[in-house]
């Protein structure tokens, strides 16, 4: 036979229950009324005449109803860009950094990449090539490894040796590498720093992005040589024999010693980026 304790908690369940019930019933008898029936005698009307009715109307056509018009509402969505608050400039190279390389799967661009002043020492460079010249300082660590070759011809002439243009290849790889829609929106991203920059040159009022324009304009002028390029040497420096590309800027002459194949490359992702830059400038 079971404990009875084990029966003790379906036994308070069992008469809760039924006390519900039990309740419930006395509330329902106690609160309704019970139908009294009243007998009383009711007197039989006459006949009544039948009246012809007459036809109802027909229903005529239902009134036009007004067009629903639903009036839309434009929710101004919060611009994500607001959130991102720029570093400045004294404090920007780590986000120059990160930027670049995540530009490119290329690792060689951290070579690139001078050790500080990253806006400052671009904007010097951007400026210089505007200008048809070339800042060596900025761009020191981009110089080329080995020397500069060249054949000799006689006493006086020499032609450009066609294993130096080799010695840029490194450089040309990084710089096609880099994807030119994410660089110009990281451009445009830090505007506000390259043009602090390039006031603190004391140029006036251009913008930056005129300087930028001017710049990849310039390159993009570059003759294309692919035959021998002949040079001369009046006193230590090499120069070109040809009047024509001798009168050309410093920038450009740099590019032609890179060699043809390298400096096609180059124009070529200029040309892109500079679309991408006037693409998303005039948005």
């Amino acid at each position: 036979m079971a404990d009875s304790k084990d029966n003790k908690p379906i036994v308070i369940i069992f008469i809760i229950v039924l006390v519900a019930i039990i309740g419930v019933a006395s509330y329902l008898l106690t609160n309704s009324k019970p139908e009294t029936q009243v007998m009383e005698k009711i007197a039989i009307p006459k006949a009544v005449e039948r009246i012809k009715s007459e036809p109802l109307p027909e229903p005529g056509p239902e009134p036009e109803r007004e067009p629903l018009v639903v009036r839309v509402v434009e929710v101004p969505v919060e611009d994500e860009s607001l959130d991102f608050v720029l570093p400045l400039l004294n404090d920007s190279d780590e986000l120059i950094r990160d930027g670049v390389v995540s530009l490119t799967r290329h690792e060689g661009v951290n070579a690139w990449l001078a050790p500080n002043q990253l806006i400052r020492k671009f904007v010097a460079f951007t400026d210089n090539v505007a200008r048809g010249q070339i800042a060596k300082g900025p761009i020191r660590s981009l110089a080329p490894e080995g020397p500069f070759l060249v054949h000799k011809i006689d006493e006086k002439t020499f032609e450009l040796d066609h294993s130096s243009y080799g010695r840029y290849t490194p450089f040309v790889k990084i710089a096609v590498s880099i994807d030119a829609r994410r660089a110009a929106e990281f451009y445009h991203l830090l505007r506000p720093l390259f043009q602090i920059a390039y006031a603190e040159l004391g140029y006036g009022s251009q913008t930056f992005d005129d300087v930028m324009f001017q710049s990849i304009g310039r390159l993009l002028e570059t003759p294309m040589i692919e035959g021998q390029i002949r040079l001369v040497q009046p006193v230590v420096m090499y120069k070109f024999e040809d009047p024509k590309l001798e009168s050309l800027s410093a920038a450009q002459k740099q590019l032609i010693r890179m060699g043809p194949e390298n400096t096609r490359l180059l124009k070529e992702k200029f040309s892109e980026i500079s679309l991408e830059l006037r693409t998303i400038l005039n948005r």
